[in-house]
Parts: structure tokens; sequence; C-alpha cells
């Protein structure tokens, strides 16, 4: 009786043992992990510019901090963009020098405006030196980025440019003119990873679009009153005839600027990227009506044109016909080196290597997002061809004869229902060809 009992307990202290071994063993375990993520959340937070207002009056004072861990989100002419910690809550500050300060007044603009396509702008400071611009910072990549990494189908290239005719409409409406659309300006803000399309699965859209940095905005009207300031507005490769010009502008400058993004988001390329010459391109657009996918015309400026033209030996003549005033070539120069000099976006540098292993791990990330069921070649090819003539249509010379955003946006919307998933399964053929 006696040894039974000993055996019993023999063999059953180590099943209780072991089970009390391995309970401890996963508890330290959960604990490490807790350790290791709350170390992680601290580090984190030690690496961003936390806004407390003697932090904000610092940077106004100092500017930007030289050698900082703090994650840097854009560079540009005007100022840096730096992730930060406003009010317990992750946003983007933008710090602007001192010299572009006059520029916060253009951001200033969307203080009382909020919409889903728009980055929110929080708060505005200023001060002698520097000025600061605190907005909402979603979770994603501009689009120049994503471009970059891969090949948009036209699916997803169309529901990216109604996000933006969606903002465009909106500030519009409020009587506001962007006038720097170009993809480092649109912020594709990423959702919930999609687990994929496959051929039996119902595609749930899991990003949206926002128009950011409007530095170069205006309010319709107030352009004339400001002329003679002579601030440049915009992007040269993305800018209208009539904002080189310098003429009053409208609603349709920015359509103009969208077209120029659609055939980017097409081609993948940069605006008239065999020219170095802004000058000549400034020329070229207003003169001989050049766009980017006039190939032949651009290849052969590119043999003809030297890649850098100096301000003294320009000697163009350009006259406006509308107006009877005339521009000389060294003015457009000077103003083309001006215009040129704003490119502030969201994008980091960083070394040729780094940067290959980068777009490697995006290309795999995002192709999850724009996931995109392949039409049939026939409907792949009239598509692509109605959405060509239909940017085509937005950057024609004269501002009155542009589609406008509301014939744009029934255009693309037609446009979509032959290309999206559910369309695709109708069974769409070349002779379903969307006509614009």
């Amino acid at each position: 009786m006696f040894s039974a009992l000993v055996s019993c307990t023999i063999h059953i202290f180590p099943t209780v043992w072991q089970r009390t071994h391995t309970e401890h063993t996963q508890l330290l375990k959960r604990k490490h992990r807790y350790t290791v993520k709350m170390s992680f959340s601290v580090a984190n937070r030690e690496n961003e510019l936390v806004l407390t207002t003697p932090k904000r009056n610092e940077l106004l004072k100092d500017g930007p901090p030289v050698r900082t861990r703090c994650q840097v989100l854009g560079r540009g002419a005007y100022g840096t963009v730096f992730k930060a910690i406003y009010r317990d809550h992750s946003v983007a500050v933008k710090i602007i020098k001192g010299q572009a300060v006059s520029t916060l007044h253009n951001e200033s603009h969307l203080l009382n405006l909020e919409h889903k396509n728009i980055v929110r702008l929080i708060k505005t400071e200023s001060a002698v030196a520097f000025g600061m611009v605190i907005m909402e910072c979603p979770k994603g990549q501009c689009l120049q980025q994503i471009l970059e990494t891969l090949a948009l189908p036209l699916f997803h290239r169309v529901l990216i440019t109604l996000d933006i005719v969606a903002a465009l409409r909106y500030c519009h409406w409020n009587k506001l003119l962007h006038l720097d659309v170009k993809p480092t300006n649109i912020l594709v803000a990423l959702g919930p990873r999609p687990s994929g399309m496959g051929h039996h699965s119902s595609y749930q859209r899991s990003y949206i679009c926002k128009l950011c940095d409007f530095g170069s905005s205006i309010k319709i009207g107030e352009y004339c009153a400001r002329q003679s300031q002579n601030n440049g507005r915009g992007t040269l490769r993305y800018m209208s005839p009539e904002a080189l010009r310098s003429d009053p502008l409208s609603g349709a400058s920015d359509i103009y600027s969208l077209a120029i993004t659609m055939w980017q988001m097409q081609s993948r390329r940069l605006p008239y990227h065999t020219l170095t010459c802004n000058e000549s391109i400034a020329y070229q657009v207003v003169k001989h009506e050049l766009r980017p996918d006039n190939y032949e015309k651009l290849k052969a400026l590119s043999v003809d044109c030297p890649k850098r033209v100096p301000l003294v030996g320009c000697n163009w003549l350009y006259v406006n016909e509308s107006s009877s005033q005339a521009m000389s070539g060294g003015d457009l120069c000077r103003r083309a080196n001006m215009l040129a000099c704003r490119n502030l976006n969201f994008e980091t540098s960083c070394s040729s290597s780094s940067r290959e292993i980068k777009k490697k791990r995006r290309q795999n990330r995002l192709a999850l997002y724009f996931d995109s069921p392949a039409p049939h070649a026939s409907t792949s090819t009239c598509l692509e061809s109605s959405y060509t003539d239909l940017y085509r249509s937005c950057w024609v010379s004269v501002p009155e004869f542009r589609t406008n955003s509301f014939l744009l946006r029934n255009k693309l919307e037609l446009i979509l229902s032959r290309s999206s998933p559910a369309g695709l399964l109708l069974g769409g053929s070349g002779r379903d060809c969307v006509r614009l």
C-alpha cells in the first residue's frame, strides 16, 4: 500500500512540476514581450518631437534640430517636415524657413475647412526667423514613392484621381485654389492590410488619398491683388500656361496639374523627363503647347537644348495675345528659376543601396493594397485609350476649353465601372469601349 502511494506520488509530482514550470515560463515570455514592446514604444516616443509650448517656441526661434534622431518625413527648399507628438497625437510638423514664412498665410486657408481627401491642418505659428505648420499624419506614403515602387493598374489610378477630384471640388467650392497638385503632394493613407484579391474574393479598398501642402494656395480673386509680390506658386513642370504667364487663375489651373499627374501615374515618368532646363520647359509649354506625352518633340529638344541656359543669354520674346503683354525671355527665365525652387514633399534622401532594399520591401507590401484582376487585352487597351483622352482634354491651353471637375468625375466613374472587378465579371469586351 505504501509502495503504491510512493509510486503514485513519484509519477504525479513531475507532471505537476512540469505544468507549473511551463506556466511560469509562459508568464516570463509574456512579461518579456510586454517589456520589449514598452521599451520600443518609449524609444519611438524619444525619437519624436514632443510639441509642448516651450519646445514650439524653441523651434520657432532656432529652427529645426540639426542633429536629431527624429523621423524626417520630407525636406525641401522651404523647410523640413518631421514626425512629432502634439497633445498625445501623432502629427506632422513642417518647420518653414524665414524667407518662406509668408507661405503660412497660404497654409492657413485650411484652418476652417475639413474634408476626408485633404490632410487636416491643426495649427500654424510664426515668428521672425521660422514658421510652423502642424497637421495630421496619416499612416501611408506619398503617391510619388508608390509610383517609383510599382505600376498601378488602371482601376487604382482612377480611384486615386477621383479622390483628388473630390478634394479639388471641395476647395473650389470654398473659393480656394491649390496650385501645386503633383504626386509628392498626394498622400496615400493605407488602412488595414488586405488579404489580397484572388479569383473568387470581392475587392475591398484599403486606402484613401489626401491632398496636402497648401503652401501655394490662394483664394479665388486674391491672386490679382498679390500678383505684384511676384511669389512663385507651384512646381514649374506641373504649372498651367496661364500660371506661367502670371495671368488670373481659376479652378482650371488645378485641373491642368491633375492631368499632368494622371499622365505620370500612367507613364511612371517625371514630366518632361528628358529636359533639364526649366527655362526651356516654361517657354515651350507657353509658346508651343509642349506636353509630357509629346515624346518626339521632347527628344528633339533634349538634343538641341543645352543642359543649362544662362539667364543673361536668354533672348526669347513671348507675346500674350489675350492681354497684349510682352514677356521677355529674361523675365521668363527668372520666373522659371524662381518657380522651380519649390519642391517641398514627403520624400527622404538615402543611399542607393538602402533605397533599393526599401523599395523591394515597399513593393511586396504595397502589392497587396493595389491588387486588381487583369481585364481582357482588348478591354484594357480601350480603357487605357479612354483614360489618355481624358487627361489630354484636361491640359489644353485655353482654360475655358478644359474638362471641368464635374465632367471629369463623371467620365472617371464611367471608366471605373468598366475597369472594376464587378464590371469585368460582366464580360466587358472591346465593343464596350468607353466613349468620352
